[in-house]
C-alpha cells in the first residue's frame, strides 16, 4: 500500500528551498503593501469585461456563417450520418450525439469566430487598403504627370507646326 503522504519525501529533500522562497514570497508581498499605503492607493476590486458577450444578432450571424460553410460541408461528406450510425444506433445513447453535435457546433462557430472571419476581414482590409493607396498614389502622380504631357505634347505640336 502506497504512503498516503507522498509529498512528505520531497518536502523534506527541498525544504531549504520551499522556506527561502516562501520567505521571500511574503516579505515582498508586505513590503508592496506598506509600499502601496504609504502612497495613499486603495485597492478596490474592479470587475473589468476584457472579451465582451457577442449579441444575440452577432451569435447569429456566426451559426449561419458555420451553417452554410462547415456545416454544409459536414453534411455534404454525411459526417452527422456517421455519427447517428455510431452513437444511437451503435450505442444507442441519443443524449450523448446532441452532446457531441452541439460540441462540434460550438466548435465551429469559436473557429469562425477566432480564425476565419478575422482572416477574412484581414484579407479584404489588406485589399482595400492596397487599392485605396493605389488610387491615391495616382492620384498623387496626376496632376505632375498631366502638367507635364500638357507641356510636351504642347511642344511637339509647336515643334510639328513651326518646324523648328
Amino acid at each position: 500500500m502506497k504512503n498516503k503522504f507522498w509529498c512528505k519525501k520531497y518536502l523534506i529533500q527541498y525544504k531549504k528551498e520551499i522556506v527561502v522562497s516562501t520567505t521571500f514570497t511574503i516579505v515582498f508581498t508586505l513590503f508592496l503593501l506598506l509600499w502601496h499605503y504609504f502612497l495613499g492607493k486603495d485597492f478596490a476590486w474592479r470587475e473589468i469585461d476584457p472579451i465582451p458577450k457577442p449579441q444575440e444578432f452577432v451569435r447569429f450571424i456566426y451559426s449561419a456563417l458555420v451553417f452554410i460553410t462547415f456545416g454544409a460541408f459536414l453534411y455534404w461528406i454525411k459526417f452527422y450520418k456517421f455519427l447517428h450510425l455510431a452513437i444511437v444506433r451503435g450505442l444507442k445513447d441519443w443524449k450523448l450525439y446532441k452532446d457531441i453535435k452541439s460540441i462540434i457546433w460550438t466548435s465551429l462557430i469559436l473557429v469562425m469566430y477566432f480564425f476565419v472571419v478575422p482572416k477574412v476581414i484581414d484579407f479584404l482590409n489588406s485589399t482595400i487598403s492596397v487599392i485605396y493607396n493605389l488610387s491615391v498614389f495616382i492620384l498623387y502622380l496626376l496632376p505632375p504627370l498631366l502638367s507635364s504631357l500638357i507641356i510636351v505634347i504642347a511642344g511637339i505640336l509647336l515643334v510639328k507646326k513651326y518646324k523648328i
